[in-house]
């Protein structure tokens, strides 16, 4: 007894003289592996040992096995060869929220949810039956009614004479992973369509060179369709024969991050044609390594023909290079408007919350008014009336009450209080409204390249804190510290370009914490004897060190595809740095955030334009 109940699993075999078949039913009953007659035979003995022994590792295996399946945690179904559930573990229960008593004797079909249809479920059914194992994908139904997606592994059960005895399903709740790929693959679409609208060319390529993804105008311009991108096309052939070598080395350049200038190639469409492009590109870089480069294609065709009309008109090299010079201002120029534009319609539905905010105020404050100046007038009608009967001596005592009554009805005491009150709230609106506007004209008046007029840059701050307004309101308090300056010759334009770039891109970094509590954004500006100065700081996430310096490179952007477009800062640095000889640097405290600081000159020395 004592050896059952401690030790079950140890084999017993019971020796004796003599046993009764009462005796050896008893034997058996209390768990022995088997009995042996006295004198015991040592060769059956043995035998009998490795029989038990053999016995023992094989229930010990069964019952590691039996609870290795109970609790996987991947579910296990077990149905007969008819599809009736004889077994689920408990990975099984918590799936579905089904009991092991509930589906014993069911068949699986208690979880259809309905939504594959009947031939899916033949198909199946037709390819276990025949012997084989099938797989693929359910969309089931819970105990509770909610849809839930797993992938299913079914195994058929054959026995020596290869007739089928069971099924084994063995299956994984892939609801996630579904909800995940659904994600990514909207995610993909929105990037690709976002992608087809760019004008130019863009591009990856892994690191052998072959091209991995290209959008719409990519196709266009090389002349290449889907089809040739599926079977492969290796970056080397949209390049001009002799170029090849120099594209090569710069590939290699740019994964090993080692700095090239010319970027300048002949493109080779697939219809053999040639044509100039320019090639801007940046690593792709994956768990601190690079693999792939990507980069952006400009066809610069028509800059080439010009360049070849220079030449052939012979001008002077003073002239040539004074109008490339003023072609390259005006194709910065117009980087620079575009990216205010870009600016400006990101901003445009906040600008226009903003106005709607205080003309909504106004109109309530309005329609308020028009009833108060109605009761205004039925109560002189009713003064009118009153004065008239009494100059005629046929005013009455009851008449008198009556009007009381009405002035009691309109409140007539506390109304002159509310028009007073009205219009001081309203005045407050549009005083709002002026000043967004009176923001919007400062920030849009457009004056030449080199143009320069005196301005206070305290007055820029003022402005690109009223237009951003909306971009930084849900996520961070604004603190501002403006010593008072003197005035400096500047584009104000461009300067508040800059202060709009720099408050959005910290709002945009404090938004990226996805935190509940608001971050918070520090202007701050001084002056020294030769500069003014302005520091715009926030507590967002900081720059990490590796990119610090390159966020000033053109087309570099930390921002997910299609929230950025690398320009913003490396415009803000020309503007500051070679259009106004100033400074633009960037600093991130080790306990987060991002500091960023501009300096710009009291006095201009006449050679920066």
């Amino acid at each position: 007894m004592y050896v059952r109940d401690h030790l079950s699993d140890l084999p017993v075999i019971v020796t004796s003289a003599a046993m009764s078949e009462n005796d050896e039913a008893d034997v058996f009953k209390m768990g022995a592996f088997d009995y042996l007659v006295n004198p015991v035979n040592s060769t059956r003995l043995e035998v009998t040992i490795k029989k038990a022994i053999i016995e023992s590792e094989r229930s010990q295996q069964a019952s590691l096995f039996s609870v290795v399946i109970t609790n996987s945690p991947i579910t296990i179904v077990i149905t007969d060869r008819e599809g009736n559930i004889e077994f689920v573990n408990n990975a099984f229960c918590r799936t579905t929220g089904y009991s092991l008593k509930e589906v014993v004797g069911q068949n699986p079909r208690v979880l259809k949810s309905g939504e594959q249809s009947d031939s899916f479920y033949k198909e199946l059914w037709d390819t276990i039956t025949s012997g084989k194992n099938w797989h693929g994908e359910f969309h089931n139904k819970k105990k509770n009614g909610e849809l839930y997606w797993e992938y299913a592994v079914i195994i058929p059960i054959i026995d020596p004479t290869w007739s089928i005895t069971h099924f084994v399903s063995v299956k994984q709740d892939i609801s996630l992973r579904k909800k995940e790929h659904e994600a990514l693959a909207e995610s993909e679409r929105r990037f690709q369509e976002l992608a087809d609208l760019l004008p130019q060319t863009i591009f990856e390529v892994d690191l052998k060179g072959w091209i991995t993804y290209t959008n719409r105008i990519g196709f266009e311009t090389f002349g290449y369709s889907q089809e040739d991108f599926h079977k492969g096309v290796h970056s080397l052939m949209l390049f001009a024969p002799e170029d090849r070598a120099r594209v090569k080395q710069n590939m290699e350049y740019r994964v090993k991050n080692i700095p090239f200038d010319n970027h300048e190639y002949s493109g080779l469409r697939k219809d053999g044609t040639l044509f100039p492009i320019l090639v801007y590109t940046s690593r792709v870089i994956r768990d601190g390594a690079p693999v792939g480069v990507r980069g952006i294609v400009l066809d610069i065709t028509e800059r080439k023909q010009v360049e070849e009309k220079l030449q052939v008109l012979n001008q002077t090299l003073e002239e040539r290079i004074e109008e490339r010079t003023k072609k390259l201002d005006k194709t910065h120029q117009q980087m620079i408007s575009h990216e205010k534009l870009a600016s400006i319609g990101l901003l445009a539905s906040g600008i226009a919350h903003e106005l709607n905010n205080p003309i909504n105020f106004v109109m309530i404050n309005f329609t308020t008014l028009k009833d108060a100046v109605s009761d205004f007038q039925k109560m002189l009608q009713e003064y009118g009336g009153i004065i008239r009967k009494f100059e005629d001596g046929n005013c009455s005592a009851i008449e008198l009450q009556a009007m009381h009554k009405m002035e009691r009805e309109f409140a007539i005491d506390t109304l002159f209080q509310d028009i007073s009150d009205i219009f001081i709230e309203s005045q407050r609106g549009f005083e709002r409204i002026t000043a967004i506007i009176s923001s919007m004209r400062n920030f849009s008046f457009r004056h030449t390249l080199d143009e320069r007029v005196m301005f206070d840059i305290n007055n820029g701050i003022h402005d690109a804190l009223v237009i951003s307004r909306y971009e930084y309101n849900n996520y961070a308090d604004i603190e501002t510290v403006l010593e008072k300056l003197p005035p400096i010759s500047c584009n104000p334009e461009q300067i508040n370009q800059v202060f709009l770039n720099l408050i959005v891109n910290s709002a945009h970094a404090i938004a990226s914490r996805q935190s509940s509590s608001h971050g918070k954004i520090t202007i701050r500006t001084w002056l020294d004897s030769s500069n003014v100065y302005c520091s715009i700081a926030d507590d967002g996430p900081g720059i990490p060190i590796a990119i610090r310096t390159r966020i000033f490179d053109p087309f570099f952007t930390t921002k997910d595809p299609g929230k950025g477009t690398g320009l913003g800062l490396s415009i803000s640095y020309d503007i500051i740095v070679n259009k106004h000889g100033g400074t633009l640097t960037v600093d991130c405290p080790t306990e987060n955030g991002t500091i960023f600081t501009l300096s710009l000159p009291l006095k201009t020395t006449g050679a920066v334009l």
